[in-house]
């Protein structure tokens, strides 16, 4: 009897460790797949964001206005209220533009874009300093901290780097704009190094 005793004792603890062993390494695996939840809708945040900022600046692009300054580009923002809610309900029903050099063009978003994938809800829409009504670019409510603490191989600013939480990451125009002028002088900077290897003769 103590021998039986004995053996359902060890097999008692045996049982204990096994159930802790696997507590622990599914608690591992839940917070792996949280981890890898939360990267895939970053990457997604950054994906749609970055579609909201390229089409403020191909807005400006229609109007001959993206290489203004950040105060002066202000008047040519699109305004934030609309009949159909805001500027982003305008932008998923198609927004019709009279460019500078084109007699018109429209200005569509994907319904998904409007969306901040962290919250299911629109995009804050941030507003530039000055004026309250235009449409400078989307953010997050989240004040969850990312994981992505650098976008140098996505932009050619510091703008999002380092932030503490996603509300900090700020789609805006500015980000294009810095990008977009970066992209320029590294063309002509290459353009004339091709030009000083080639002289004509």
């Amino acid at each position: 009897m103590k021998t039986l005793a004995n053996q359902n004792g060890f097999t008692y603890i045996l049982a204990l460790t096994v159930l802790m062993i696997m507590g622990v390494m599914l608690g591992m695996v839940g917070q792996s797949w949280k981890t890898l939840k939360q990267r895939d809708l970053e990457d997604e945040m950054i994906y749609r964001g970055d579609q909201v900022a390229e089409i403020i600046y191909q807005k400006l692009l229609c109007n001959n206005k993206a290489n203004l300054t950040q105060n002066a580009v202000i008047p040519f923002l699109w305004t934030i209220n609309s009949p159909n809610g805001t500027v982003l309900d305008d932008l998923v029903i198609g927004k019709d533009e009279r460019c500078t050099n084109n007699p018109s063009q429209k200005f569509r978003l994907r319904k998904s874009a409007t969306i901040d994938p962290l919250t299911n809800k629109q995009w804050q829409i941030i507003k530039p300093v000055g004026d309250p009504t235009r449409f400078a670019g989307v953010m997050s409510e989240s004040t969850t901290e990312p994981f992505r603490k650098s976008f140098k191989s996505l932009y050619d600013s510091a703008l999002l780097d380092d932030k503490k939480q996603y509300s900090d990451w700020q789609f805006t125009v500015e980000l294009k704009q810095i990008q977009n002028q970066t992209q320029t002088q590294t063309q002509n900077q290459t353009q004339n190094q091709n030009q000083n290897r080639n002289p004509s003769r």
